[in-house]
């Protein structure tokens, strides 16, 4: 790269170009997803451009060979993933032709991703590997191609395997995990094949190319006026020197040319160059997190008149500060932040991780539904269409590159950092990023002055800030890291630095069960329930949502706000072996929502929202306790149009209870009142019997198109004679399918090896399958039945597109086409204690206290008897050991007695120390206290129950970790364990 920038200054008074120049020059970006070979071997040789793959499988990109080995296995618990999918060496293998007229350009190819490993070859030339997994890759292939009616093969050889069962093992990729990703293997992602003129602005595809595109940011925003400066590295390929006119326009939302600017330079041969030209906006539209507004920048080259390049990059104008004492704010304006952590994988039943773009975007439509405006990716990066959806839908985004959760050194640093480069110059120019990721844990001070020295060099303007989850576990973090990206949001590591969460509410429940009154779906007579780490249904999962969510974020007015952990159920790190997923989603594995989906909806859009929790199909006599959540003011329930209370007293600032409620055959109506006007109801009614079978498709907003790899989406509901949903159904629905299609199914969550067959329960009287589309174009008929109701048949067509010789210029469809409407500001957010900075419950010994557990951990000094040994359990101390009296202490909470994950509680010694845990051996001792404590042989009484007494000796500094009381097997009515420490 050059080592100096040409700059030149322009603004609109400049009349370069009064409208958007269309000419694309000489670029032409073809999708490379359709009509690939495949095998699920590992032939020798399978690299050569002749070897015969007349026999293999026709696929087309997204593709995993995963997708029918997953959702299909009950999970094992103990935070482990599913571990029952195929893994290996397969092949990928395309055919392709290029036309004589892209003889002269440059040509590279892209993939979005590929998991794990890719080795990837161009008519037997090899051209590199990448391991990453989830960073987008490519390679110049112009020099290997021939042109015209000769055919061309790329052959890529992927790698899903992993070393060892345990993750901690699992170096130098230990982020190829089901514990922290199903091993969905495979080209997952888009595949791109881009030509271009020799003379070209370069990709931004770091790995291999060493190429980084354009760099776009804006600089001194306000209200009338922002500084755009439009950074592009120029690559001349030519023998010859060539006389460049760089031309940029700042193209707003309605095509309008709102700025432009130009510099002229002449490249000498196979000379690399950064342009740079700023340019000023007048009133500029602003991008908000709820009104999310997209200007583009064009970028030309220039040989006297002619366009030989065209390169589009996206723009948003924004400024931010997330504050320590006041939390987050958007061009000045404050906003709370509430979303989701998500996988990147976004596992979907009958699928797996190979989705097309519209299903993504679908996603990003339910999370905005669902009133969210912020993501966490976890632990590694998103797709380039789900960032560019974050963009587009208001969603500030927390954005790492690969990890797993260790501290990494070697071989797997040195993969780890060069893929945190690799995903900022791919992803710099985008709005919706606010924060860099360096990691899923602390790093070293080395590592975290590589970290920084990275963003200073690639992102030096975009004033991003960086935070490491698990940076309390290094003292040294906080001078690196500026903000705190927390763990559970009980506790403030660092009184400096603001705040944002990264997981919180872990718990898990799944879709089709609703509460202990309504009938049993496999769950509560489940001969698992006994191991699960959660046992509670979707209205109590619904409840705890608000529950998490105000106390740990939403009361706190210094708390930026966090994110859910997780989205969208998934096979990865479960805890309830009655389910074949980690249930921990308000949408299930086919993205239907829960009735947490609504709770959310009901604290966080910001038009006046009501949801009554559950349905109203109660059996006879049936009382129970009726929650509604909402963001008024007062609310009043109704029954069959009988006043049965008003509550002007939400708990958790948005939950209204209504105790012993007596179900009645009508309907149940609510309404929420905001300075005592009616603003917002909802009924809900007894649903008949079911008579009918209803189907309804979801396809991307073009259709459904026949390229090999898109998908339709089917719902199919059982009814009653009004139409109406039967929300208690949970029966077998029989399907049959004709027409050029491959039938993908969909899941049962409670059950065992449900996904992919041509059967399927509802649940909650709906459930969903996908079809996905072949590279013929046609009426695919589908009828689904059940004995003793009406069946029904649908007719889905798939569209044709233009495929030649393997190439298309049809890129991925998205789900919405145009822009997202502006959201008004709320309508009302309950009243917050009040915030003084400053004060903070603290210790001496137990420095940068951290506790992941479901329910709240608690410093204490003073340890005596007489004390309280628990959060929420009125059993105190009674006899103990003198050298205990007068120690810090810790109150866990017993409710977390099953909960398990290894950064459960953390902390810094404060001083020299010694550390004791009083343990139940009725539950099995964790490895961390096998491995790093010394039982005494003494023992403490609480209550009825006796505890061991374990002790290791802390130096100051020191950083100590324990992981959950245990992973599995717990008995009931156990304890769970307590620490103590005093100095030395």
């Amino acid at each position: 790269m050059s080592s100096f920038i040409l700059t030149s200054c322009a603004n609109t008074n400049q009349d370069l170009s009064k409208e958007a120049i269309t000419e694309k020059g000489n670029r032409t970006k073809y999708n490379f997803n359709p009509d690939w070979k495949f095998i699920k071997e590992n032939p020798e040789k399978a690299q050569d451009k002749n070897f015969d793959d007349s026999s293999w499988s026709t696929v087309s990109a997204p593709h995993t060979f995963n997708d029918i080995d997953t959702f299909d296995d009950l999970s094992l618990g103990g935070h482990k993933g599913e571990k029952n999918q195929w893994r290996g060496t397969v092949w990928y293998r395309k055919h392709f032709k290029l036309p004589a007229k892209e003889a002269d350009k440059k040509v590279y190819i892209e993939f979005e991703g590929v998991r794990q490993i890719a080795d990837v070859y161009i008519n037997g030339h090899y051209l590199g590997k990448n391991q990453t997994g989830f960073i987008p890759f490519g390679y110049d292939i112009s020099s290997y191609l021939k042109f015209g009616t000769e055919e061309n093969v790329i052959a890529v050889k992927v790698n899903n395997d992993r070393k060892s069962d345990n993750f901690r093992d699992n170096d130098p990729l230990v982020w190829n995990h089901e514990h922290w990703h199903p091993t969905h293997g495979g080209i997952y992602r888009n595949v791109f094949l881009h030509t271009m003129d020799p003379l070209h602005v370069t990709l931004p595809l770091y790995d291999n190319l060493e190429t980084v595109g354009t760099y776009v940011y804006a600089d001194n925003i306000t209200a009338k006026n922002a500084d755009v400066t439009t950074n592009a590295e120029v690559l001349n390929e030519y023998e010859t020197e060539k006389e460049v006119t760089y031309v940029t326009q700042i193209v707003d939302r309605e095509g309008k040319v709102v700025a432009t600017s130009s510099a002229n330079k002449i490249l000498k041969a196979k000379e690399k160059f950064t342009f740079s030209t700023t340019a000023s906006v007048s009133n500029p539209n602003r991008w908000y997190t709820r009104n999310p507004y997209m200007y583009k920048v064009l970028t030309f080259l220039k040989e006297g008149n002619k366009i030989v390049d065209r390169y589009e990059t996206p723009l948003g104008i924004r400024s931010f500060e997330f504050n320590k004492d006041s939390g987050f704010y958007n061009n000045g304006e404050h906003a709370k932040l509430h979303g989701w952590g998500q996988k990147p994988t976004n596992s979907w039943a009958g699928l797996g991780a190979a989705l097309p773009d519209w299903l993504r975007e679908y996603t990003f439509d339910l999370m905005d539904e669902a009133g969210g405006n912020f993501i966490r990716w976890g632990h590694c990066a998103g797709s380039p269409a789900e960032v560019a959806f974050g963009d587009k839908y208001g969603f500030v985004t927390l954005m790492p590159g690969v990890s797993g959760e260790s501290q990494d050194e070697g071989e797997v640093w040195d993969i780890r950092i060069k893929a945190f480069k690799d995903m900022m110059v791919y992803y710099r120019n985008h709005p919706s990023i606010f924060i860099w990721e360096g990691g899923n844990w602390a790093e070293t001070e080395a590592h975290y002055k590589e970290i920084l020295d990275i963003i200073a060099t690639v992102d030096p303007n975009g004033k991003r800030l960086m935070g490491n989850r698990r940076s309390d576990t290094k003292i040294e973090s906080e001078k690196y890291v500026t903000i705190e990206v927390g763990t559970e949001g009980w506790e403030r590591e660092f009184a400096g630095l603001p705040l944002i969460e990264s997981e919180y509410m872990r718990d898990e429940a799944p879709r089709r069960i609703w509460d202990k009154y309504s009938p049993d779906d496999n769950f509560w007579n489940n001969p698992n329930l006994s191991k699960n780490t959660y046992d509670i249904g979707s209205e109590q999962f619904a409840v705890g949502q608000v529950h998490h969510w105000w106390t740990k974020m939403g009361k706190k007015p210094f708390h930026s706000g966090g994110a859910n952990w997780v989205f969208s159920d998934g096979p990865h790190g479960g805890r309830n072996p009655t389910e074949v997923t980690r249930a921990s989603g308000e949408v299930d594995g086919v993205r239907l929502p829960k009735e947490a989906f609504y709770a959310v909806k009901s604290m966080w859009r910001p038009e006046a929202q009501i949801h009554v929790i559950g349905h109203w199909n109660y059996k006879e006599g049936t009382k129970k306790d009726m929650y509604v959540i909402s963001n008024c003011e007062t609310v009043k329930l109704y029954v069959n149009g009988n006043l049965l209370g008003t509550n002007s007293k939400p708990v958790d600032g948005y939950v209204y209870k209504f105790s012993n409620v007596e179900w009645k055959s009508g309907e149940i109506k609510v309404e929420g009142y905001l300075n005592d006007k009616l603003v917002v109801s909802q009924t809900k009614k007894t649903i008949g019997d079911p008579v009918a079978i209803k189907l309804t498709p979801i396809t991307g907003a073009k259709g459904w198109l026949a390229d090999g790899s898109d998908i339709a989406l089917l719902d199919f509901e059982v009814v009653d004679k009004n139409g109406n949903r039967c929300p208690l159904d949970a029966d077998r629905v029989d399907f049959t399918i004709s027409g050029p299609a491959i039938w993908r199914g969909g899941y049962n969550s409670g059950k065992a090896n449900s996904s992919n067959n041509l059967y399927l329960d509802t649940e909650a009287g709906i459930n969903r399958v996908a079809v996905r589309s072949l590279l013929k174009a046609g009426d695919v008929t589908i009828t689904a039945s059940r004995k003793g109701i009406k069946s029904a048949t649908i007719t889905l067509t798939s569209l044709p597109i233009d495929i030649t010789d393997g190439l298309t210029t049809t890129l991925p469809q998205g789900y919405n086409d145009g822009v997202i409407a502006e959201e008004p500001v709320p309508v009302h957010i309950p009243k917050m204690p009040p915030y003084v900075p400053g004060i903070k419950n603290r210790s001496e010994l137990f420095t940068n206290f951290s506790y992941t557990g479901d329910a709240k951990a608690m410093l204490r000094t003073t340890m005596n008897w007489g004390k309280k040994a628990y959060t929420d359990l009125d059993q105190n101390y009674t006899v103990i050991p003198g050298y205990l009296r007068f120690a810090e202490y810790i109150r866990t909470p017993n409710s977390d007695t099953k909960y398990w994950a290894r950064d459960q509680l953390q902390f810094i010694a404060g001083a020299d120390m010694e550390i004791y845990v009083l343990h139940d051996d009725r539950v099995k001792r964790p490895t961390f206290l096998l491995e790093d404590y010394k039982d005494i042989g003494d023992n403490v009484n609480v209550g009825t129950v006796t505890m061991s007494v374990f002790k290791r000796t802390a130096k100051k500094g020191e950083s100590i970790i324990m992981a959950g009381n245990s992973d599995s097997g717990v008995p009931k009515d156990s304890r769970m364990y307590t620490v103590i420490g005093k100095k030395i």
